[in-house]
């Protein structure tokens, strides 16, 4: 086929794409700063469960010790960067990344009480401290 053929220039188009792909998934997973954490949030629209979490914790998540130490970065479950980071089946799921690793991991939401815990907890052990 001809360089210019429609086809190579859509392939060349799809290369482009998927490269600009990668790239917004590695700036995802990158620290602002070197320890930095970052809590992801998968979500999708309709997820009944998304909703309560953001009317019993997200309105004043980043107010709290944990959001400033993890601040939050909301994602659509579809979305490509999550291409870097094992496969998200349920929304919402709460994915603790520190320095461009996944360090943690919460699946759906039960309740206040068990999303607070269940990030204590994974704070902890990866080393992140959330102070007041």
């Amino acid at each position: 086929m001809a360089p210019g053929s429609p086809f190579l220039r859509a392939r060349w188009a799809a290369g482009l794409i998927a490269v600009a792909v990668a790239i917004s998934g590695a700036a995802l997973l990158q620290p602002a700063r070197a320890g930095s954490a970052t809590l992801i949030m998968v979500e999708e629209r309709g997820c009944i469960y998304c909703l309560r979490w953001d009317k019993d914790v997200g309105r004043g998540y980043a107010r709290t010790a944990e959001g400033r130490a993890a601040p939050l970065r909301r994602v659509r479950r579809d979305a490509g960067v999550l291409r870097a980071l094992a496969p998200v089946v349920y929304t919402p799921t709460f994915i603790l990344v520190r320095d461009g690793r996944e360090v943690g991991r919460i699946t759906g939401y039960p309740g206040q009480l068990y999303f607070w815990d269940e990030l204590s907890d994974m704070m902890a052990k990866a080393g992140i401290e959330a102070r007041s």
